[in-house]
């Protein structure tokens, strides 16, 4: 089935036409044999439109060159306008193209050179032979109709009017078709034919076994082509048949179809016990089965069609739970972002449960997401699925497929979309060797998707269907993708960084689990090494170049050590830097001049050290008590040029000191410290106190307190030039407040990449990121799954940013902006 999509698309991609008005009695003439049939007002008009699409117009086809070479005679006419073109395919012979017209044109062949007429006059028929340019057409002398086929034997046969179509649903098909529009009709048990010529390697049997006949009005504008009609039901043993009062419903499978998918195929009823009547019947199965209360408790199925292996998946009527649809049939293996994955024990059950609309092979496991279940061969194919429903990264919430859907009926028995890029691909696999680089080739511009739809009524079913260029601003082409997802032998400790490597000039992931092992990773996900620590890593790891040439170590302290490591995970002489007492604080690195002249500060409760990068402790530098406990890592600060290291003591004093440890601002104040840090804000030191108002401390010491209307429960971060506050599920940026669904939120940070400063946040409850920029707004993508606050930088070599953040207990993520 998933080859069969790429068929009915192609249908309609190569055999586009246009304008028609429906005239009596030329149907009378159509030949038995016809598999595709065009019906046009203006034959002139329709190769005008046809050359005129973009698509064909930016590639040059060889299908397109051998239409025009086998319909050359149409350049030498005045005019044809009501038009029938019927197109037969012999096994193993060339297309057989029929031209019958209501009026006869005049022929203009003055011009050419390398021509003959012949008159043929035989078994009572009149009729003429047309040799131009090497090409040969059988012309009737008869005015009405005028008949011009490139077969002799056929026209002969339409002239003694044998071995013409008589069908009772063809004519049900060309009655329904409106008039002043182009028609295209298929004869679904003539396509064999046309499918070993055109598509040797394609399975067509779903599309010439869905139904009899189908017919439908095309409509071309600027944009591309959008086709509505209906199939006809005869009177064989038709897929149509199955889905037959069934009713239909709003298919919403596209929700759970990666963007990055080829497409999808799905099917949907509203009545499932009509639904398995019709199938048993069918089948011709009339015995009980254990799987039948899967169907009775089933409204959608569907093909998700990837690159190589597609994924089958069916959702649940609401009344019904997937984890209990799945049970008899399959055992847990993982829960993965919260969403169970099962071993699947009886797959020939699923393998086989809607056959014949597709008969999927790979259903060793399932996962349960909301009311899906989606089967795939692996349990890593899974994984990425359920990231992308997570993070919304799905068909259903592109701009380009909701703007295809608004040519469709609000509800459907059979869904169909595939996207462009994919399609050209398998149409290079469907065709014979000699096309297959034109179609890999192919420049479709901006036709991001073809989409077809069938609404089952009665004894037929109504089409609909469009394949539209997108608009670019509908398009975009930096959304938030998942990049990496790695998973480490034991649960995540810290949350991940991201750290500068030297040897690429991009960056690597560094990460501590539970064992305090450290992982250094690639930002494609290759582990380069761990090293077990004797503790934990207090606060983020930083980076240090100890030795000045452009080579980058890793700087972190454990509660009784300062550890500096270089690119292999090595440790860098002198450190580490050992103490009996126990550091309280992460490490405070300072680089006051930026000349790599690093400062290394620790905390011991109510002591602070500093060292230099050859461990000793830095002369000049006094400070060593507080009266109470120092309750943040102190932080060094620049405002118009002076250094101050600022930090906050339990008693409610504020350390500003010096480089020498002096106390260069007195500040004479007590402050009841909130849990946010200190930072610079407009040449100000800012934080909030435990009541929520606002302190700022001036330079000259003063300290003026804002009421704000900030929560017991809020949180702060500062740029010299931003302040963003979160209170309760109010965000404010730039004063710009932004109501958040409420939750448990992480404290949001600031980035600045790139020229461009990112505010995020996570919530810990609903298991989202949320990033904006400066302005308040929501980058595209967002919110995605995560589960720890992030870090955000440019770590590859695009322009891009990248994030890392926690996944599952085990796992690290990688997210691109």
């Amino acid at each position: 089935m998933k080859k069969s999509l790429f068929a009915i698309l192609s249908i309609f991609l190569i055999l586009s036409c246009r304008n028609q008005e429906k005239v009596e009695n030329l149907s009378g003439f159509i030949p038995n044999d016809a598999a595709i049939i065009i019906q046009t007002s203006n034959l002139k008009q329709f190769q005008q439109d046809f050359n005129s699409l973009s698509f064909l117009k930016e590639n040059s086809l060889s299908a397109k060159r051998n239409i025009q070479k086998d319909l050359s005679f149409l350049k030498y006419t005045d005019s044809l306008t009501e038009s029938i073109v019927s197109i037969s395919v012999p096994k193993n012979a060339k297309f057989i193209y029929t031209i019958i017209s209501k009026q006869q044109p005049n022929f203009q062949l003055d011009s050419i050179q390398n021509k003959s007429v012949q008159n043929i006059n035989a078994e009572g028929l009149n009729y003429q032979k047309l040799n131009l340019e090497g090409n040969e057409f059988f012309v009737s002398e008869e005015n009405t109709p005028f008949i011009i086929s490139s077969s002799e034997t056929q026209l002969r046969q339409i002239l003694k009017k044998e071995n013409l179509l008589k069908n009772e649903s063809f004519e049900k098909a060309y009655k329904a078709i409106a008039p002043n529009k182009t028609s295209l009709i298929l004869n679904h048990n003539k396509l064999e034919n046309f499918q070993q010529s055109v598509f040797p390697n394609l399975d067509l049997e779903n599309v010439k076994n869905y139904a009899g006949w189908s017919a439908v009005d095309l409509d071309f504008t600027k944009n591309g082509v959008t086709f509505n009609g209906l199939t006809i039901q005869d009177n064989k043993k038709n897929h149509h048949k199955i889905l037959a009062n069934t009713g239909t419903v709003d298919i919403e499978f596209a929700k759970i179809v990666p963007e990055n998918s080829d497409g999808f195929f799905a099917l949907g009823f509203q009545d499932p016990e009509t639904f398995l009547q019709n199938l048993k019947e069918f089948r011709q199965d009339s015995i009980e089965r254990p799987e039948d209360r899967i169907i009775l408790n089933t409204q959608e199925a569907g093909i998700i069609l990837a690159e190589e292996n597609s994924l089958f998946a069916i959702k649940t009527l609401i009344t019904t739970e997937a984890t209990d649809l799945i049970a008899g049939f399959a055992n847990l293996e993982e829960n993965y972002r919260d969403y169970p994955i099962y071993k699947v024990s009886q797959t020939d059950i699923f393998n086989k449960l809607f056959n014949p609309f597709f008969s999927p092979k790979a259903t060793d496991f399932a996962a349960a997401v909301d009311q899906y279940l989606v089967f795939a061969d692996n349990i890593p194919q899974l994984r990425d699925l359920i990231a992308d429903y997570v993070n919304k990264n799905t068909l259903a919430n592109e701009a380009y497929y909701k703007d295809s859907e608004k040519n469709l009926a609000q509800e459907s028995s059979i869904l169909i979309a595939g996207k462009t890029a994919q399609l050209k691909n398998k149409l290079a696999e469907a065709v014979s060797k000699e096309f297959s680089a034109e179609m890999k080739n192919l420049n479709l511009g901006k036709h991001k998707l073809a989409i077809l739809q069938l609404v089952e009524e009665d004894d037929f079913a109504h089409i609909h269907g469009s394949f539209e260029s997108q608009n670019e601003q509908n398009t975009s082409n930096n959304k938030t993708e998942e990049m990496l997802s790695v998973s480490l032998e034991a649960e995540l400790l810290t949350e991940p960084v991201l750290v500068k490597n030297h040897l690429n000039n991009q960056m690597d992931i560094a990460v501590q689990d539970i064992n305090n092992t450290l992982y250094l990773i690639s930002n494609k996900g290759t582990i380069f090494w761990k090293k077990k620590l004797k503790g934990q890593i207090l606060g983020k790891i930083q980076q240090v170049d100890l030795f000045k040439n452009g080579k980058f170590q890793l700087a972190f302290a454990t509660p009784y050590s300062i550890e500096v490591l270089d690119r292999n995970g090595n440790t860098v002489k002198p450190f580490p830097l050992k103490f009996k007492d126990e550091i309280t604080q992460p490490l405070s690195l300072f680089d006051y001049d930026n000349n790599r002249k690093y400062r290394f500060l620790i905390t011991q409760n109510d002591e602070v050290f500093m060292y230099d990068k050859n461990g000793k402790s830095v002369k000049g530098f006094d400070f060593r008590k507080t009266n109470s406990e120092i309750l943040q890592a102190p932080k060094h600060l620049r405002i118009q040029n002076k250094d101050y290291i600022i930090f906050p003591e339990k008693s409610g004093k504020l350390n500003i000191l010096s480089r020498q440890g002096e106390h260069r601002i007195k500040v004479k104040e007590s402050i009841d410290f909130s849990k946010n840090e200190w930072y610079e804000f407009e040449n100000n030191f800012v934080s909030t106190n435990t009541e929520g108002k606002l302190v700022k401390v001036t330079q000259n010491g003063s300290v003026n307190i804002e009421k704000t209307d900030f929560s017991e429960n809020h949180s702060i971060t500062a740029r010299p030039n931003l302040l963003v506050s979160l209170s309760e599920n109010i965000l404010k940026i730039k004063g710009k407040e932004l109501s958040l669904d409420y939750g448990l939120y992480t404290e949001p940070e600031i980035f600045y990449v790139n020229d461009k400063y990112y505010i995020s946040l996570t919530d810990l409850q609903t298991q989202k990121v949320f990033v904006f920029d400066s302005n308040a707004e929501l980058l595209p993508g967002f919110p995605v799954y995560g589960t720890s606050e992030i870090n955000l930088n440019n770590a590859d070599i695009d322009q891009r940013p990248e994030f890392v953040v926690k996944g599952g207990d085990k796992e690290v993520l990688m997210y691109k902006l």
